[in-house]
């Protein structure tokens, strides 16, 4: 497990929702910092949300800690969030969440983009979709030589959706008029309903033999309220991403540790898929456990993809 560090105040506060990539022989680990609390009037007080990075040689003990987002323009004035990141042909491609206004609103919550080739120097794309939007990812492999983007459009106004978004390069995605054909021909992986209207991107897809698997959180939504975030698991065609070959009609994994549970109704626990990695022979998921720290679980992979396709567990 990854705690918050009392002696950065910029991590002070909580460190969860981490992504993972490998990296010269290291598991590279970002996740999203909480700070301390500040004043920001006699009122109130803010906390600040940046992403930061450590890196582990097991996968399970991350060290070298340090910042590696924080807000800067004025569209992610206020907090960037919950990264993903993945690699295409030696890029590694991190979505990231941009809030521009305290409280969010859904017009100020949209998704980002920054790429790095070594996890030292990064550069800011910037907002990738000019709609209510978060929780993307690049795909790790082109498909017919075009990058395919997979976000969740409306998480704020549901019922939300997770779309797939083909493009040519990356200046495709800061153009609106791109964005205006791209949805209208985007398809459509999950929808939100009237009994489970939000739907969101959890991990970014491990690459199996003839399928990509996506870990995906089942949000309980009961009475206007957040009460439960779980671990559902999403198995896409590998010939076409868009094709939903099953999906898991249980929750996988449930809040029920105590660092898992929140203590504060009507949210009663958080387990956040959010990274996954294939380390040696075992497939290892990273996740936010309560808002508050980063935990990871052991994945039966095969056991995981019979249960799906209606086999035994």
């Amino acid at each position: 497990m990854l705690y918050p560090n009392p002696r950065n105040w910029l991590e002070a506060s909580a460190v969860f929702n981490p992504s993972v990539a490998t990296y010269g022989g290291r598991v590279v680990m970002l996740y999203r910092a909480l700070s301390k609390e500040i004043p920001r009037s006699p009122y109130e007080s803010i906390r600040i949300s940046t992403i930061f990075y450590a890196e582990s040689y097991d996968g399970y003990s991350f060290e070298r800690r340090r910042m590696f987002l924080g807000p800067e323009f004025p569209w992610e004035s206020y907090s960037v969030e919950d990264p993903r990141v993945t690699e295409v042909g030696g890029v590694y491609y991190i979505t990231y969440t941009a809030v521009a206004s305290t409280p969010p609103r859904p017009d100020t919550v949209r998704l980002a983009l920054a790429t790095t080739e070594d996890f030292r120097r990064v550069s800011k794309v910037g907002l990738i979709c000019p709609y209510n939007s978060k929780a993307g990812f690049v795909f790790p492999r082109k498909y017919d030589g075009r990058y395919v983007l997979a976000l969740t459009l409306n998480p704020d106004l549901p019922p939300s959706r997770v779309v797939l978004v083909y493009f040519d390069k990356l200046t495709d995605l800061l153009n609106r008029e791109f964005w205006e054909v791209a949805l209208s021909e985007a398809r459509v992986v999950l929808q939100g309903t009237a009994e489970k209207p939000f739907v969101e991107i959890g991990t970014p897809p491990l690459e199996l033999d003839d399928h990509w698997l996506l870990l995906v959180p089942d949000i309980v939504y009961e009475g206007g309220h957040f009460r439960e975030f779980r671990v559902g698991a999403v198995l896409l065609d590998k010939n076409d991403p868009a094709r939903v070959v099953a999906r898991s009609k249980k929750p996988l994994l449930s809040p029920t540790l105590e660092y898992e549970l929140t203590y504060s109704e009507p949210l009663r626990g958080v387990v956040f898929p959010s990274g996954i990695a294939r380390f040696g022979d075992r497939v290892l998921l990273y996740y936010g456990a309560a808002d508050r720290y980063v935990a990871v679980a052991e994945v039966d992979v095969e056991g995981l993809v019979k249960y799906l396709l209606g086999g035994s567990p």
